[in-house]
C-alpha cells in the first residue's frame, strides 16, 4: 500500500479543477450537515427545498469567490502558510456573501427560500475551514512520511526574516527533495527575536551563534537577504562565525527572480568567495564618465582579458561611438563579441586582431579608426611564466605599451589610460619590472612639452576571478577533490572584485589632466593559507580531513606580500576615496625612451640575463627573490655575455 501511495504521489499532480471539486463538496456536504446540527438531526424540521436552493446559491458564490482567490491553484502536498491563509480568506468573503443573501432573503419578498439561519453560515464556515485545511496537512504529511527519511533531513536556520527570507522558506517548503528542516530564523532586527513567523522563533545572531546552533543540531545556514540589505562586513563576519563552528553556508541566488515573482528561478548554492572579500559598491562620479565617453571613438587592447572586456562591458553603458576590440586571442574576442550582441543588441563594436607589440598593424588599425580615447590593458600578467620567458614580458610588456602609447601621441589620442599592477612596487620579478617600465615609460612620455594626449595610469591588486588567478585555481583543485596547492603559509595578497576594479578604471581616467598614476584602495589584505581554507569549507568539506592543503614552496620572483607603494612614494587624496594619486618619481623621457630602445632593438640577440639586467639597469628597486637573477646587474651581465659573443 505504501509503495502504490509512494508512485502515485511522486508521479501525479491532482488537477487543479479536482480539487475545486472536493472543496465544493465538502462545503456542501458540511452545509447540509450543519443545518441538520442546529436542529439536533431532526429531519422533519428541515425545509428541503430550502436547502436544496441554498446550497445552489452558495456553490456559486463560493465558485466565483475561488476563481478569484484560487487556493486550489497550490500543489496539495507543497501547501504553504500562504495556500492556508489563502483558503480562510476565500471562506470569509464566501460566508460574508452567505449573510448578505441571507438578509435578502427575510426582507425582500419572494426570496425567503434562501433566508439562511445565521447559526449555520457559522458552523458551516469553522467546520468547512477545518476539514479543508486538516485535509491538505494530512496529505503533506503523508507525502513528508513517504519522500522524507529522518535522518536525511537537515537541520537549517535562515539567515534573514524579511521577505527573501519568507520566499526562501516557502521555496524550501515546496521543494522537499530539498530535504530542509527549518527550525529558526536569524535576523539582526531587534524587534523581530523572539518572535515567530510561520511558526518558527526568530534569534539574534549571538543567540543562535553562541546556543541555539548547537542546540538544534543545525548543520546548514542559509542566507538569504539582499546586498542592500547587509554590509559585506557584517555578512562576513557571520559566515566566519558559522565557519567556526563547523556549518555549510548556502545562499539564495537570482534574487532579481524573486523580485519579479518568478519563485520557479530561485535556486540555493554555496555561497561564493567574491561576495566575502569584495567591499562595499563603490560611488563614482557617473556625469563625468559619461562626459568623457559619449560619443567617443574608443579604443580597447587586450579586451578579450578579464579586465578589458569588463571594462568594455562598462564602456557601452556610456553610448560611445565606436568600440574596438584588439586581442591577440582571436577565439576569446569572437566569444566575447558574440556575448556582447546577445546582451546588448545592435552596438557598434569593431573586433580586430592584433598584437600590440607589432607597430604596422597597430600603425593600420589607428590610421582606420582614429581612436580618441585608449584604455590599455593587454599585458602578460603570470609571474612564473615571465620569470621564465623575460623575452615575451618585454616584447608585450613593454614593446607593447611602447608601441600603443606613441601612436596615441602621433594620432592626438586624447587619453591614454593605462592598467598597471600592484607588482610594479619594489618589483621583485620580470612582470612586476616590465610593468614598473610600462609606468616610467608613460610618465616621462607626459612631460613633453606638447604633447596633448593624457597619460593616466591605474594601479591595484590581484582581480577576484580574473584568468590564471587563485581563487578560480582554488575552485578547480577543490571540484578535483584536491589537494589545494599555497607556495607559502604565511602569504598575503590584496584582492578586488573585477566589476569595482573597472569601475574605478574608468573614474581615475577622468580625473584630472593626466600624468598621474592612481593607486585603489584595495582594503585589507587578505592570507591566502585562510582563504584556502575558507573556500574548502564554503565548498562542503572540512579542511585538512576531507581536503589537503599542500605548502608548495614560493615560485620564482613570488613575494610573500605585495605593496601599492614603494618606500619612496607617497599618496595625496582624490575626491573619490577609493583612488589616491601616487607621487612617484619622474623620469627625463629621452633618457627613458633611450634605455627601453636598446632593450627592444637588442631582443632578439640577447639572452635572458641581458634582459634582466637592463630591466634591473632602468629600475633601481628591482631586486630579483627567489630566481636565477638575483645577484644579477648590467655591469656583470654585460662581461658574461662579451664572454659569449
Amino acid at each position: 500500500m505504501k509503495s502504490v501511495l509512494k508512485d502515485l504521489l511522486k508521479q501525479y499532480f491532482l488537477p487543479r479543477w479536482i480539487v475545486l471539486l472536493y472543496d465544493l463538496s465538502v462545503m456542501g456536504s458540511l452545509f447540509i450537515f450543519a443545518t441538520y446540527l442546529i436542529v439536533n438531526f431532526s429531519a422533519e424540521k428541515v425545509n428541503l427545498h430550502n436547502i436544496y436552493s441554498q446550497i445552489v446559491v452558495g456553490a456559486i458564490v463560493f465558485f466565483v469567490v475561488y476563481l478569484f482567490i484560487k487556493p486550489h491553484h497550490n500543489i496539495i502536498r507543497h501547501t504553504t502558510l500562504k495556500g492556508f491563509s489563502s483558503i480562510v480568506v476565500a471562506h470569509t468573503i464566501g460566508s460574508t456573501c452567505l449573510f448578505v443573501i441571507s438578509i435578502i432573503g427575510r426582507n425582500v419578498p419572494g426570496y425567503a427560500q434562501y433566508a439562511i439561519p445565521y447559526s449555520v453560515i457559522i458552523i458551516h464556515y469553522f467546520i468547512s475551514v477545518f476539514i479543508l485545511l486538516t485535509s491538505r496537512l494530512f496529505i503533506k504529511a503523508i507525502y513528508h512520511y513517504l519522500f522524507l527519511k529522518p535522518e536525511s533531513v537537515q537541520n537549517t536556520m535562515i539567515f534573514g526574516a524579511g521577505r527573501l527570507g519568507m520566499i526562501a522558506y516557502d521555496v524550501l517548503e515546496r521543494e522537499n527533495n530539498l530535504n530542509y528542516n527549518v527550525v529558526g530564523f536569524i535576523d539582526d532586527n531587534p524587534r523581530l527575536h523572539g518572535k515567530s513567523i510561520n511558526g518558527i522563533r526568530v534569534y539574534s545572531a549571538d543567540e543562535a551563534v553562541d546556543h541555539i546552533l548547537a542546540k538544534k543540531r543545525v548543520k546548514e545556514i542559509i542566507i538569504a537577504i539582499g546586498s542592500w540589505e547587509i554590509s559585506r562586513d557584517r555578512k562576513q563576519n557571520f559566515v566566519n562565525s558559522c565557519l567556526e563552528k563547523g556549518l555549510q553556508i548556502k545562499e539564495v541566488a537570482d534574487v532579481s527572480a524573486w523580485l519579479k515573482g518568478s519563485l520557479e528561478k530561485v535556486k540555493i548554492q554555496n555561497i561564493k568567495i567574491e561576495d566575502l572579500l569584495g567591499r562595499e559598491p563603490i560611488s563614482i562620479d557617473i556625469n563625468k564618465i559619461s562626459d568623457g565617453l559619449n560619443g567617443k571613438r574608443i579604443l580597447v587592447t587586450g579586451a578579450a582579458g578579464s579586465i578589458g572586456s569588463e571594462i568594455v562591458r562598462k564602456l557601452l553603458l556610456f553610448n560611445p561611438r565606436k568600440v574596438v576590440l584588439v586581442d591577440i586571442a582571436e577565439s576569446a574576442l569572437y566569444d566575447f563579441h558574440n556575448e556582447l550582441l546577445a546582451n546588448f543588441g545592435k552596438i557598434n563594436v569593431e573586433i580586430v586582431v592584433g598584437n600590440v607589440s607589432d607597430q604596422i598593424r597597430m600603425r593600420s588599425i589607428f590610421e582606420t579608426h582614429r581612436p580618441e580615447i585608449v584604455f590599455h590593458a593587454s599585458a602578460y600578467k603570470h609571474v612564473p611564466l615571465m620569470e621564465e620567458h623575460p623575452y615575451e614580458a618585454v616584447k608585450t610588456n613593454i614593446g607593447g605599451t611602447k608601441v600603443v602609447a606613441d601612436l596615441s601621441v602621433e594620432f592626438g589620442v586624447k587619453k591614454f589610460v593605462m592598467i598597471s599592477t600592484d607588482k610594479a612596487v619594489n618589483p621583485t620579478n620580470v612582470m612586476g619590472a616590465s610593468k614598473r617600465i610600462c609606468e616610467i615609460y608613460v610618465q616621462s612620455l607626459s612631460q613633453l612639452k606638447g604633447i596633448k594626449t593624457q597619460f593616466v595610469t591605474t594601479r591595484f591588486g590581484n582581480v577576484l576571478g580574473s584568468n590564471g588567478s587563485v581563487v578560480p585555481l582554488f575552485k578547480s583543485q577543490i571540484d578535483k577533490g584536491g589537494p589545494v596547492t599555497i607556495t607559502h603559509k604565511d602569504i598575503t595578497r590584496y584582492f578586488m572584485t573585477i566589476p569595482e576594479a573597472c569601475q574605478l578604471v574608468l573614474e581615475a581616467g577622468f580625473m584630472g589632466n593626466g600624468s598621474d598614476i592612481y593607486v585603489f584602495d584595495m582594503g585589507s589584505p587578505v592570507k591566502i593559507y585562510d582563504l584556502a581554507e575558507k573556500m574548502i569549507f564554503l565548498s562542503g568539506f572540512i579542511p585538512h580531513k576531507d581536503i589537503k592543503i599542500v605548502i608548495t614552496g614560493l615560485r620564482p620572483g613570488e613575494k610573500l606580500y605585495e605593496e601599492l607603494l614603494s618606500s619612496k612614494e607617497y599618496c595625496k587624496p582624490t575626491n573619490n576615496e577609493k583612488i589616491t594619486i601616487g607621487k612617484v618619481r619622474q623620469y627625463d623621457h629621452y633618457e627613458a625612451n633611450s634605455k627601453i630602445t636598446e632593450m627592444l632593438e637588442n631582443l632578439g640577440y640577447e639572452p635572458d640575463e641581458m634582459i634582466v639586467a637592463r630591466m634591473k639597469d632602468m629600475v633601481e628597486e628591482y631586486v630579483s627573490q627567489n630566481s636565477k637573477y638575483e645577484k644579477l646587474d648590467l655591469k656583470i651581465a654585460e662581461l658574461e655575455y662579451r664572454k659569449i659573443s
